[in-house]
């Protein structure tokens, strides 16, 4: 009897604390909006559950009211806690009857009880969360449940099997609910914290990356520099090869220049004009510097770039951009073979596809492409192919590649149209 009305209030509750999760668990959310969440669908669950709950006896309402108020005030604190009062009370005036003044005590017992837990007993409290709100809920419905049982001695000068047998249900469906609610909840947040750890972990292994890697590719250029530079202290070099030595030196500090270039251009992006752009004379210049690359290594370079298309962009960003990923895509091609490079429009998006025969790339490989400083090739740094994704990302567009080993690789650069 009544049970039904009291798993509807239970899969109330459920469906709140599971609308918590969609909405500020899995959104990363911030403590201020994390409390307003909080005590709006707290506050929700309590006006449904006196809304549709079950009545034995005459202003008596039972429903399972008191387990989002200390969810509000375990996990929303002292705001919280004083916004679902003010909503508690007055719909619970509102609705009326005998059971008005009893409600209100456990109401305030419950809370202050919580309250109090939480700031004379904080490391207890927080080891035993589960346990004390078991305690506590059982403490609440059996104390009301007592206020029942005298309201109904008063009137009928008995107490009918019937409504002890429901308020044993009552109490249980409460235990059993609170229980579930709580360990849904402490799930979330445990899978929400695990997954702040796991993002902190990779932005470490991503810094430790990226400081290795600008560490290798300027200590081999300074370690010729240097070896030079004692050469000439000691005088072990002939005249006649100074000049040589001195422009070896010149383009090794050159390459460590590059490299921090490079680092800067991913790390501080400096504000730059964009125009509207005519994407087919880009696409002319950029062949025309990647062909000596491409004749070199025996690559033969193609586009069907006849139409012309617009896009809001920067004149030089989007030339090195192509360029970064045209030349990965010919070197990628060591026994020659053919580079492609086409442009569409699909729908108001504007697509590039850079296609070559190379040695193609795993899943896994595809995977770690966009990560600083990853490169499959061997004198690779991987800071072309980041600056590329900075530059594509900047206009709000996309990268999508699709590979396979032996047969080659497409980039497929997307950007919204003008």
């Amino acid at each position: 009897m009544g049970i039904t009305t009291l798993l509807l209030n239970a899969f109330i509750i459920i469906i709140c604390i599971f609308f918590y999760q969609i909405f500020w668990l899995d959104k990363d959310g911030k403590e201020a909006r994390n409390t307003i969440l909080i005590s709006f669908l707290s506050s929700i669950a309590v006006v449904l559950c006196m809304t549709f709950p079950f009545k034995f006896n005459y202003g008596y309402i039972y429903d399972l009211r008191l387990i989002p108020i200390l969810l509000a005030v375990l996990y929303g604190g002292f705001r919280s806690f004083i916004f679902i009062t003010v909503i508690f009370v007055s719909y619970r005036f509102y609705l009326g009857g005998d059971g008005v003044y009893p409600a209100v005590i456990v109401y305030f017992m419950a809370t202050s009880i919580t309250m109090v837990s939480q700031y004379f007993l904080a490391g207890y409290y927080k080891k035993r969360k589960i346990l004390f709100s078991l305690l506590l809920m059982s403490l609440c419905t059996i104390s009301f449940s007592t206020f029942a049982l005298m309201n109904q001695i008063q009137i009928n000068d008995k107490v009918q099997p019937d409504f002890i047998h429901f308020l044993f249900n009552y109490i249980v469906i409460n235990i059993l609910t609170v229980l579930l609610s709580l360990y849904l909840i402490e799930g979330m947040i445990e899978r929400f914290k695990m997954k702040e750890k796991i993002h902190r972990a990779e932005k470490f292994m991503v810094t430790c990356e990226l400081a290795a890697s600008i560490a290798h590719e300027i200590r081999n250029p300074l370690t010729t520099v240097y070896g030079f530079m004692q050469m000439f202290s000691k005088n072990e070099i002939s005249e006649t090869q100074k000049d040589d030595y001195l422009q070896v030196m010149l383009m090794e500090l050159e390459k460590a220049q590059l490299v921090i270039n490079d680092y800067l251009s991913l790390i501080k992006p400096q504000n730059v004009s964009r125009e509207l752009l005519d994407i087919r004379p880009i696409v002319e210049q950029v062949i025309e510097v990647i062909l000596p690359i491409a004749i070199q290594c025996n690559v033969k370079v193609e586009s069907d770039n006849e139409c012309s298309y617009y896009i809001y962009a920067n004149t030089d960003n989007l030339k090195l951009c192509l360029i970064n990923i045209a030349t990965n895509g010919i070197e990628a091609m060591t026994n020659g073979g053919m580079l492609r490079i086409n442009v569409k429009k699909v729908k108001n998006r504007i697509v590039i596809d850079i296609i070559d025969t190379g040695i193609g790339m795993s899943s896994e490989e595809i995977n770690r492409i966009a990560m600083p400083f990853y490169s499959i090739k061997e004198k690779g740094t991987g800071l072309g192919t980041m600056i590329a994704y900075s530059i594509v990302k900047g206009l709000n567009g996309d990268i999508e590649i699709k590979s396979e080993k032996g047969k080659g690789t497409r980039f497929s650069i997307i950007i919204p149209s003008s």
